[in-house]
């Protein structure tokens, strides 16, 4: 399965029945929610901004999870790469938060959802926090037999340490590049929040 086609299949999934995380369930908010617009990436439409693959949402706990998507993440440097990608991301959903453009995305999504993401839906509305928790998910189909340790090593750096960590790398990296812009006072945004891992080669989906 490639990604792309894994990006439909969950999004199939997630919009009948909702996430199961650490026992709480997350609502399917939105998809391939682009930054700084707000609007979804759609390439029958606009999608010249950085996006991130899902938005969930536990109002049970009033906690978002920003989940960035890949199939296969080899080799420490992709897991770095996608690490800063994930919380880039995160940064900009965090300083951006706006609940009724929030709220726009999740109709655009569910009621004209793009090819391959199912028919029209009718999505039940949810209630936001005005001051949500947010977390930060890398989730795939399979990684390294190292990444939990890596990851617990790159949530314990700061930023001057993570761009230590890539410059052993070619530069030549879109996502480090990205990161590259991140100032202190926004990594700060999420310094207390790790990054945790889903594997989705442990789960049932």
């Amino acid at each position: 399965m490639h990604e792309w086609d894994l990006q439909h299949y969950l999004t199939n999934l997630w919009r009948k029945e909702s996430l199961s995380y650490n026992n709480f369930k997350y609502h399917l908010v939105c998809w391939e929610l682009m930054f700084p617009s707000w609007q979804i990436n759609d390439n029958r439409g606009k999608w010249n901004e950085v996006s991130i693959d899902f938005i969930l949402y536990s109002e049970e706990l009033a906690e978002f999870l920003c989940v960035e998507l890949k199939n296969h993440i080899k080799g420490n440097k992709d897991l770095l790469s996608a690490y800063c990608q994930t919380t880039q991301r995160t940064i900009h959903f965090i300083k951006q938060y706006d609940m009724e453009k929030l709220k726009k995305a999740r109709e655009i999504c569910h009621k004209s959802p793009m090819d391959g993401r199912g028919v029209s839906l009718t999505a039940d509305d949810i209630s936001y926090s005005s001051n949500p928790s947010i977390k930060r998910i890398l989730m795939a189909n399979s990684f390294q037999s190292n990444a939990s340790g890596r990851i617990d090593y790159f949530n314990r750096l700061n930023r001057k340490e993570l761009q230590n960590e890539y410059s052993k790398y070619s530069l030549n990296n879109k996502e480090f590049e990205r990161f590259n812009a991140v100032k202190e006072e926004e990594f700060h945004l999420i310094s207390n929040h790790p990054l945790s891992l889903i594997d989705l080669g442990n789960i049932e989906i």
